[in-house]
């Protein structure tokens, strides 16, 4: 029970019983190691020789020579260390569990620009990877080299979004590979791209509805056949 005192206790103390009685219970509560009695004091309510000396004692070991006087005064030192051996123990709530990423065969992707076409932006280039039905999803940047992601890095995507299988289950996060974004023209003036993720398990070609722009423009001259593309690490983010 923590420990409430409405006057002294102790040498030439008030010493009324039901705060005596407390003090005796407060020290019982005190290891010997951190100046607690080595025999524990009877709760009698009486403010006796062996209770000042456990009080001292007390004293002794938290504030040395000068701060032994027997003595507990409501607010001052003695009796605000003394109160913490009696405070109730603190019940945490229980650590969150840990969200273990669920694997999937089964995924949508979609590209942080809503354009029909795209270039050299870097916002081009990030994809949001999600699994279905799962609500996890993992950020992954097409560049150059790994870890080179420019900023700042989208949390919001609107692009055109496609459905895919993998071949075997994996999480979001399993998806850094190198990779191909790959823009064929058509006959009639349509144009076809994929991206291509060349995992471990095997390569996995992605229908895209946006295309990319060739060096002389977009792709859409009326030469069926032409190509553009844009090769290199797919590479996770968040």
């Amino acid at each position: 029970m923590t420990l409430f005192l409405s006057a002294s206790v102790g040498h030439r103390g008030a010493n009324q019983h039901k705060d005596v009685l407390a003090v005796q219970d407060a020290i019982n509560q005190v290891p010997l190691d951190e100046g607690g009695s080595p025999v524990p004091l009877k709760l009698d309510g009486k403010c006796g020789p062996k209770t000042i000396k456990a009080i001292q004692r007390f004293q002794l070991h938290h504030f040395g020579w000068g701060g032994c006087d027997g003595l507990i005064e409501v607010g001052k030192q003695t009796y605000l260390k003394l109160v913490l051996y009696t405070l109730p123990a603190l019940k945490l709530p229980p650590p969150p569990a840990r969200r273990i990423e669920p694997k999937s065969l089964k995924f949508i992707i979609m590209r942080e620009n809503a354009n029909d076409s795209f270039g050299a932006k870097n916002r081009d280039h990030y994809f949001e990877i999600r699994s279905v039905p799962h609500n996890f999803s993992s950020v992954y940047f097409l560049g150059r080299q790994q870890g080179m992601h420019p900023h700042p890095i989208p949390n919001r995507f609107n692009g055109h979004f496609s459905i895919f299988k993998t071949k075997r289950a994996i999480t979001t996060k399993e998806f850094e590979c190198q990779a191909v974004y790959f823009t064929r023209e058509k006959a009639g003036n349509t144009s076809d791209s994929h991206l291509t993720l060349i995992l471990e398990s095997g390569t996995i070609q992605i229908p895209m509805d946006a295309h990319l722009i060739g060096p002389h423009g977009i792709i859409s001259g009326g030469h069926p056949g032409t190509s553009t593309f844009r090769s290199g690490i797919f590479d996770f983010v968040k």
